[in-house]
């Protein structure tokens, strides 16, 4: 899979990529969400993964404009450690975006990832 993460925090961006690509994927990283909404633009990505909390463009923001763009990834994954997660989860109604909580393991954030791109590949 081609991978975009955006995230200000450089170890949880390295942990990601350093597991993803160990699985044999691609991954590129941003530290913003103005960063990232430019190389969905410009490349072809099937996961974006995205945290909330960050400078520019916060990560709502961001996947709020990547839903609006004509091809966009089939799978989004917010990482958030917000305590609103209810209230964050109601403003997505798109079956492309899904949540995961901080704290997490790479490995059940790569085991979710392959099951909701099995999921999505079969709708």
């Amino acid at each position: 899979m081609n991978i975009l993460l955006a995230d200000d925090d450089s170890n949880i961006c390295l942990v990601i990529r350093m597991w993803f690509e160990q699985k044999g994927h691609h991954v590129q990283s941003t530290q913003n969400g103005e960063q990232a909404l430019a190389r969905i633009k410009e490349h072809k990505f099937d996961v974006l993964i995205t945290d909330v909390n960050m400078p520019l463009m916060n990560g709502v923001d961001l996947v709020n404009a990547v839903l609006k763009l004509p091809c966009p990834p089939e799978l989004i994954i917010i990482l958030t450690s917000r305590c609103d997660d209810a209230d964050l989860k109601k403003q997505f109604t798109s079956s492309r975006v899904h949540f995961f909580s901080k704290p997490f393991s790479p490995a059940l954030l790569s085991e979710a990832i392959e099951k909701l791109s099995v999921t999505q590949s079969a709708s």
